[in-house]
């Protein structure tokens, strides 16, 4: 029987292999990269303590809710996310020339997308009661759909790089569940969902990678009044 302690940390590993090859072959996008990374690295760890409660229990080296794990496969997600889409279409980002005080109006409304995302996430979960894929479903949806107004151009850019996203997160659950058979069912609590599996992911996660990869690809080229232009 597979030793399932180690499971999650080899998703992360798995992940984090993506993260340096993205890393090392596009240097332009490094900045965009580590500062995505951090920010979602910081957020794993926080919202896996909802999604103990009615989405999964993965087993961690430690044994502990807060764990290294959700922060290893936040940063390589986050900062994978950020960059594929410039990656696999050749893209460049090309920012506007902006003063200081524009500037930190766009870092401000960064920052605010960040905080609200986060308020929509447990606020929902523990004032309106909803079950944390719906409180997911919200934080990512509304912050998207404001982005997608707000710069009708990158709406291109999310919904590929949410496919792109999903795409990618078949291939590590299709390669962990041949390292760990059936890793899945004993992780995944299905309360929110039906027990369906496509292409060896949880249908709830299928949900996740997408509007992960939606959300996350548009969120520096808003913040930084950026374009994306060909190589």
């Amino acid at each position: 029987m597979p030793d399932y302690r180690y499971t999650y940390l080899l998703m992360g590993g798995l992940f984090f292999i993506v993260w340096l090859i993205l890393f090392l072959i596009r240097k332009d996008t490094r900045r965009e990269m580590l500062l995505m990374s951090l920010i979602f690295g910081l957020a794993g760890p926080l919202t896996d303590v909802l999604y103990y409660k009615d989405w999964w229990s993965p087993l961690t080296v430690t044994n502990s809710v807060i764990s290294f794990e959700a922060f290893f496969v936040g940063f390589s997600l986050g900062g994978i996310i950020s960059v594929l889409y410039e990656e696999i279409f050749k893209d460049h980002l090309r920012e506007k020339r902006r003063d200081k005080r524009r500037k930190r109006i766009d870092t401000e409304t960064f920052l605010i997308i960040l905080i609200i995302m986060g308020v929509i996430f447990f606020g929902s979960y523990f004032l309106l009661g909803l079950n944390s894929l719906i409180a997911t479903i919200l934080a990512m949806t509304i912050p998207t759909l404001f982005i997608w107004f707000k710069r009708k151009d990158l709406m291109k850019v999310s919904l590929l790089s949410g496919v792109l996203t999903l795409s990618l997160a078949v291939m590590v659950y299709s390669l962990l569940d041949l390292i760990t058979p059936d890793w899945v069912n004993v992780f995944w609590h299905f309360k929110n969902v039906p027990t369906l599996i496509i292409l060896n992911v949880p249908i709830d996660d299928i949900i996740w990678y997408f509007l992960a990869g939606c959300l996350i690809a548009p969120l520096y080229p808003f913040w930084h009044e950026g374009k994306l232009i060909k190589i």
